[in-house]
């Protein structure tokens, strides 16, 4: 490590344990879901505003501010930027029905402070992870520590996985990297960057690409009553009924392409995953007619070694098997991405994991480490990055909680990243 012992010991000082809880209640009780994170952003800019840190606001879109905060170096050493969004993966509020079958009320939803723990909607994910770089930003700061390269703490909006989609365009619908994009098109780059969203302190820098596909098949739309199926067979006039055949090969091919594309990476295995994750089909104010249309929604997550047009190849051989007609539309694509040159950032981590807590690193698990996260944007922008970050868990439909201990270390870990990175000068 580059820094001082002692110069860790004054920042680490400043990293209080209430004062972090208190914080991470206090984001978690400000409703931010996708598309509407103005709140949050606002509270956050503020934040740093009385804490003496630069705020930089960047409105992504009308009322949906990135918040940004800069610790100053002296412009001769490296930069570090720390990234969290600020989005939920529930809304919290009646929305939320269409995918959850049994909610908690909404007054359970706020932050609040039980037993060691932070309880509230997205503490989770991934606002413990948020008030930790927070808090270490603070740190650094009150310290007085002078650092060499700027510390960048960005709350970005847009992360969680939604896509626009026939008539889902609002904002609301923009996520999965359109905070990260903008910050890093906007004029927030860093020669490292710690994306810390959950991964239960455990350390990975590759990460999974996204397809979205929808497929459609098609029936006709007429009268079934008084129809007999022999002349009417359903397989020919139901567009629901042939999208069961269309499901079954879809499956199949997931089946063969989770096995297929295993990513060995240089912290394990990255899994893919096929997941048909909607459906629509016919008129339920009209069910007396076949359905002329049925379309389904499928999620592909791809290692770095695949490419869409690869998904689009394999599927298309696939459902042309079935002797349906179809219709196959591909709506998102995000590359999967290993980080590059990030051996300098990678050691910092492990070394300051050891001082800190007395063990080596681990890597993230496999089934937590095969997913999106905006570190990928870092890294195809070319900004070596690692994904490193406190994680709670699930205590409800929608509720999460995290132990203010787990924020805690996560805090003293970004803060003496940081300092080790930003007191090396530039080569």
């Amino acid at each position: 490590m580059s820094f001082d012992p002692e110069a860790a010991e004054k920042v680490l000082q400043y990293i209080d344990r209430d004062e972090l809880a208190q914080l991470g209640c206090n984001l978690t009780s400000i409703p931010s879901p996708t598309g509407q994170e103005k709140a949050i952003g606002e509270f956050i800019l503020n934040w740093f505003d009385a804490n003496d840190i630069k705020a930089v606001r960047q409105d992504v879109e009308f009322d949906r501010p990135n918040a940004v905060g800069v610790v100053k170096g002296d412009g001769t050493g490296l930069s570090l930027g720390f990234n969290g969004h600020t989005d939920t993966s529930f809304t919290g509020t009646e929305e939320d029905r269409r995918m959850v079958a049994i909610m908690e009320p909404e007054s359970e939803l706020k932050g609040k402070i039980v037993n060691g723990k932070v309880q509230g909607l997205g503490i989770s994910n991934m606002k413990g992870g948020v008030a930790a770089f927070m808090m270490a930003g603070k740190a650094l700061k009150k310290s007085g520590v002078k650092l060499k390269g700027d510390v960048i703490l960005a709350a970005v909006v847009g992360e969680i996985s939604r896509t626009p989609i026939g008539p889902w365009q609002t904002k609301e619908y923009r996520g999965e990297g359109a905070g990260t994009r903008h910050l890093l098109t906007h004029g927030m780059h860093s020669d490292y960057a710690v994306c810390a969203d959950g991964s239960d302190m455990n350390i990975v820098w590759t990460q999974n690409g996204v397809v979205q596909v929808k497929i459609q098949t098609f029936g006709k739309a007429e009268a079934a009553w008084g129809s007999n199926r022999e002349t009417h067979p359903m397989m020919k006039m139901n567009a629901i009924v042939r999208m069961t055949k269309i499901i079954e090969a879809v499956e199949r091919w997931g089946t063969e392409f989770e096995a297929k594309y295993v990513y060995n990476s240089p912290t394990g295995p990255l899994y893919p995953k096929v997941n048909i994750g909607g459906i629509e089909g016919g008129a339920p104010y009209r069910p007396n007619y076949f359905p002329g249309v049925c379309a389904i929604y499928v999620d592909i997550r791809m290692p770095p070694q695949v490419r869409p047009v690869q998904i689009q190849h394999e599927l298309e051989k696939t459902l042309n098997a079935t002797g349906l007609d179809y219709q196959l539309d591909i709506y998102k694509t995000l590359l999967g991405y290993e980080g590059k040159n990030v051996e300098l950032l990678v050691k910092s981590a492990e070394e300051v994991y050891q001082h800190l807590f007395g063990q080596k690193i681990k890597p993230e698990a496999p089934d937590r480490a095969s997913i999106w996260t905006d570190t990928n944007v870092y890294n195809e922008l070319g900004i070596p990055a690692i994904k490193i970050g406190p994680r709670g868990r699930r205590i409800g439909p929608r509720n999460e909680e995290i132990e203010i201990n787990t924020m805690v270390n996560a805090a003293k870990l970004y803060a003496l990243i940081a300092l080790d990175i930003c007191s090396r000068a530039r080569p």
